[in-house]
C-alpha cells in the first residue's frame, strides 16, 4: 500500500510539474519556482502552482520572470543584457510586435527591457540622457505595482545624477529606500552617498556611507552593498587628501571583492587610479586604470573614466601613442560621455 502511496504523490508531482513547465517561470537567484503569476506589486510577486496553491515571493529575491506566451526575442535580450550587450539587446527588442492580446505583464516587461537598455546605453555615453530619463520615469509612472517598479526607481535616479540633476535623484533613491528588504536599504543609502560626491559634499556622502554600514543584514547582496560603501568612504578619504589610508582601504576591498563583483570591482580600481593621482602617483594611477581598461571594461561608466584619466596620465607620463589610443577608445564607445570631454578640455 505505501508503494502505492508513493507511486501516486510520483505522478501528482510529475504532473504538476509538467503543467507548470507550461505556465510561467519565476527564476530565483537561487532556484525557480514554476507556476502561474497571478499577483504583482513593487514588493512582491504572488504564484499560484499545482492544486491552487499559492506562494509569495519577495522581489528581492527575484532574478527574471519568464512568462508563458512570451516570444523568444525577450529571453535573447535578457541575455544580452546580462552580458551588458546594449546594442544587440536593443537591437532584439525593437524588433519584438506583442499581440494586442498579450498579457499585460507581458507589455510591462517589454516596456521596463526597453527603457532601461536605452539607460544603461545612455550612461554609457550611447544615447541622451534625458530622453532616457523621460522614458524611465514614464515606466514608474505608468506600472506602480510592477515588479520592476523600485529597479525602475533607482535607475532614473542614475540618470538624473549623470543629468546634473542630483536633487531630484535622491528623491528617486529614497523611494529605494523604503523597500522592506534590508539589502534595498543599503543600495539606496550607496547611490545617495555617490549622488553627494558627486556634488562635492564629501561630509555628507561620508556620513550617508556610515548610516549604509550601520544596517545589520546578511547575505551576498547585503555583503556587496557593505563593500560598496566601505569603497564610498575611501573616496571621501581621497577627496579629503588623505590618500595613503584611501588607498589602504581600497586595496583592501579589492582583496575581499570575489571574482564575479565585476562592477565593484571596476569601481574600486577606478577610485585606486584617482586616490593614486591625488597622491601624485602616476604610474601607480596608471597601473589601476588599466585594470578597468583590460578587465573591467563592461562598466562602461568605470570604462569610460578610466580612459579620459589614462589620456592624462599618458601624455604626463611621455607617451603620447598610447594617449592617443585610449581617446579614440573613448572616442567611438563613449561618444557622449562627460568622460570625454574631461579628457578633450
Amino acid at each position: 500500500m505505501r508503494h502505492v502511496v508513493l507511486m501516486a504523490a510520483t505522478l501528482a508531482w510529475l504532473g504538476a510539474s509538467s503543467v507548470a513547465e507550461a505556465l510561467d517561470s519565476v527564476r530565483l537567484f537561487k532556484g525557480t519556482l514554476n507556476g502561474r503569476v497571478t499577483k504583482m506589486s513593487p514588493t512582491e510577486v504572488e504564484v499560484e502552482g499545482a492544486g491552487g496553491l499559492t506562494k509569495a515571493v519577495p522581489v528581492n529575491e527575484i532574478d527574471a520572470i519568464l512568462w508563458d506566451d512570451e516570444p523568444s526575442q525577450i529571453k535573447t535580450a535578457r541575455q544580452h543584457l546580462k552580458e551588458a550587450n546594449f546594442q544587440s539587446a536593443m537591437q532584439t527588442l525593437e524588433k519584438i510586435t506583442l499581440p494586442a492580446n498579450a498579457r499585460p505583464e507581458l507589455k510591462q516587461d517589454l516596456e521596463f527591457y526597453l527603457a532601461f537598455t536605452k539607460a544603461q546605453m545612455a550612461l554609457a555615453g550611447q544615447g541622451e540622457i534625458r530622453e532616457a530619463g523621460s522614458q524611465m520615469a514614464a515606466f514608474v509612472k505608468n506600472n506602480p505595482g510592477n515588479y520592476h517598479w523600485l529597479h525602475a526607481n533607482e535607475v532614473v535616479g542614475d540618470l538624473l545624477v549623470a543629468a546634473g540633476a542630483f536633487d531630484r535623484a535622491v528623491e528617486y533613491y529614497a523611494t529605494v529606500g523604503k523597500a522592506p528588504w534590508p539589502d534595498y536599504k543599503m543600495r539606496a543609502g550607496v547611490s545617495m552617498g555617490r549622488a553627494l560626491l558627486a556634488q562635492d559634499k564629501v561630509a555628507e556622502a561620508e556620513k550617508q556611507f556610515d548610516e549604509v554600514l550601520a544596517i545589520r543584514a546578511e547575505g551576498e547582496m547585503a555583503d556587496a552593498q557593505r563593500l560598496a560603501a566601505r569603497l564610498g568612504k575611501a573616496r571621501c578619504l581621497a577627496a579629503n587628501k588623505k590618500t595613503d589610508e584611501a588607498i589602504k582601504d581600497i586595496e583592501s576591498i579589492i582583496e575581499r571583492a570575489n571574482a564575479e563583483q565585476t562592477d565593484l570591482l571596476a569601481q574600486a580600481y577606478t577610485a585606486l587610479g584617482n586616490a593614486y593621482m591625488a597622491a601624485g602617483k602616476t604610474k601607480e594611477a596608471i597601473f589601476a586604470f588599466l585594470h578597468v581598461d583590460l578587465l573591467y571594461y563592461m562598466n562602461a561608466d568605470a570604462h569610460a573614466e578610466a580612459l579620459a584619466n589614462l589620456v592624462l596620465l599618458w601624455k604626463k607620463d611621455s607617451k603620447p601613442e598610447r594617449a592617443q589610443k585610449a581617446l579614440q577608445t573613448l572616442e567611438s564607445r563613449y561618444r557622449n560621455s562627460p568622460w570625454l570631454k574631461k579628457a578633450t578640455g
